[in-house]
């Protein structure tokens, strides 16, 4: 009898502890000692974050990653949510324009969050290449998602449960020159006051 309460109890204090850590927030540390900087936008949408990436004073690029099933062709079954977690299928790379002045609209939506992050701008327009180049490549398929709002394109990394949106929004962030600390499976992030 002792051992089973014994081992209850361990079972809880781990999964305390390993809740604890699963959904703390990830903390995003922006990079030191900008020469030119510029403000992106990380939009926490619940489970899934979307990067925003300025163009122009006025217009910025909205990223995002998913399943090319799921998120691009809108086949939101189970049996779709199910493959895309458990199985590595197509990853789907959309963008969708905004103008940079509404931003501050979204903070205070109800479902959604808004984090301001500095970086370099010579990353960014870097990053901006990288990721338009998949939507300029010829004879590619191009899907216009009339739930999102989003240009999708087959992307080169497959998705699954291990390799989420919000892992490759981290990606971005490396790419960027920010440094991610933390748990990372859903859009659960904050800004380091370092």
């Amino acid at each position: 009898m002792k051992t089973r309460r014994f081992a209850f109890f361990v079972l809880a204090i781990t999964s305390v502890i390993l809740g604890g850590w699963i959904f703390s927030p990830a903390t995003i540390i922006p990079p030191a000692n900008l020469i030119n900087p510029v403000s992106i936008y990380l939009v926490d949408y619940g489970f899934h974050g979307r990067l925003v990436l300025p163009i122009n004073r006025d217009k910025c690029l909205e990223y995002a990653y998913g399943d090319w099933r799921y998120f691009a062709l809108n086949q939101q079954d189970w049996l779709t949510g199910a493959a895309a977690l458990f199985l590595p299928t197509q990853g789907a790379l959309g963008r969708k324009l905004k103008n940079c002045d509404r931003f501050d609209l979204l903070a205070t939506q109800k479902d959604s969050s808004l984090l301001s992050i500095t970086v370099e701008k010579a990353k960014v327009d870097r990053l901006l290449k990288v990721l338009n180049s998949y939507f300029d490549r010829p004879a590619t398929l191009q899907i216009k998602n009339s739930h999102t709002g989003m240009t999708l394109v087959p992307y080169d990394r497959t998705y699954t449960i291990l390799h989420n949106s919000n892992h490759e929004l981290v990606r971005w962030l490396q790419d960027l020159g920010c440094r991610v600390e933390g748990f990372v499976l859903w859009a659960n992030f904050q800004i380091s006051d370092q």
